[in-house]
């Protein structure tokens, strides 16, 4: 006879089968689409894309249907992300919504699988210090989780010319189960709590074009960096645009202001503002600790400097900067 489970969270019986069955049919799929992406966006494009969609969310709730990020690659052509709601009731992603989008992608590049698993319904909440005992930030983290499940997004590429050249769509979440209601006043809400959402029965497929852009370069995020700016949604994006620049690039590179503005949520013209936020996450990063620190970044009335960090340099274990095998090999990091 089975024993009784130790808690309400072990997985019921036969579902560790079915999962595996699924785990191995989403692999199947990541393969096929493998020979799809190589043809792909790749390189710099890829890099801008990702970048795009992790520091380009709203800051603050919006009315509109899509919001558009823009970045200049050294050729003169670029990469527009394009951020669109899918359902008329389901607002865009904004605020603290990128910590759930950030969590997510962790989740699936750190567990190397599109199906996302959880070890505790309130791993998220423990994850940024919310209280698993009140209703008010469950009912915030189920509305989070159910905007980044409903957010489409678009990526093109343009040519010089701003001729759009490739096209693609990688919503970050492909499937979940949300089990909605309209009410009384009209309003579409979710209607279980999070804890069912992510029940052991739910299965949560991370989008597979977008995983598979993670495999192709993965950047995990350290929590340390949203933990010290998570009071300041526009400070997390540059702190997470800078942590990105000098994690996956090779080379150092120059972002002017005006160019700078089209990639985040600020219509603000003023580049001593620009210039002045930017010097406060560059204390945010010294007080943090190593290899986080060690992130360098010059700030000119014309724009940014930033530096890659070494090959071989690590925030999460089996996950080093990549580079040619001769940098691996002289910074020790070849096995």
């Amino acid at each position: 006879m089975r024993k009784p489970p130790k808690n309400t969270q072990e997985i019921l019986p036969g579902y560790s089968d079915y999962r595996l069955e699924r785990e191995k049919a989403a692999k199947n799929q990541v393969e096929k689409l493998m020979g799809i992406w190589k043809a792909g966006l790749s390189g710099d494009k890829l890099f801008t894309a990702q970048m795009l969609i992790y520091c380009g969310l709203p800051i603050n709730k919006t009315d509109a249907s899509y919001v558009v990020r823009r970045s200049r690659l050294a050729d003169g052509s670029s990469v527009k992300v394009t951020f669109s709601r899918t359902n008329p009731d389901v607002p865009l992603p904004f605020r603290t919504d990128r910590t759930m989008a950030y969590f997510l992608t962790n989740k699936a590049v750190l567990q190397q699988s599109p199906l996302l698993r959880w070890g505790h319904a309130n791993e998220y909440m423990r994850l940024f210090g919310l209280n698993p005992d009140s209703g008010y930030h469950y009912k915030s983290v189920q509305e989070r989780f159910t905007r980044i499940a409903y957010l489409g997004i678009t990526v093109e590429y343009l040519d010089v010319n701003q001729k759009i050249v490739e096209h693609w769509k990688c919503p970050i979440i492909d499937n979940a189960r949300i089990t909605a209601e309209v009410d009384e006043e009209g309003k579409w809400k979710p209607s279980i709590s999070i804890a069912e959402m992510l029940a052991a029965k739910q299965e949560v497929t991370f989008g597979l074009r977008f995983f598979m852009e993670l495999q192709k370069q993965p950047v995990p995020i350290p929590i340390e960096l949203l933990i010290a700016t998570q009071k300041s949604h526009r400070l997390m994006d540059y702190v997470v645009f800078l942590y990105w620049r000098a994690f996956a690039g090779a080379t150092q590179s120059f972002i002017p202001w005006r160019y700078l503005q089209e990639q985040f949520d600020n219509s603000d013209s003023n580049q001593d503002r620009w210039a002045q936020q930017f010097r406060k996450a560059k204390t945010i990063l010294k007080t943090l600790p190593d290899p986080i620190n060690q992130i360098r970044f010059d700030v000119s009335s014309s724009g940014l400097t930033i530096y890659p960090l070494p090959v071989g340099t690590s925030f999460f274990a089996g996950f080093p900067k990549l580079g040619s095998r001769k940098a691996l090999e002289a910074s020790g990091s070849s096995s």
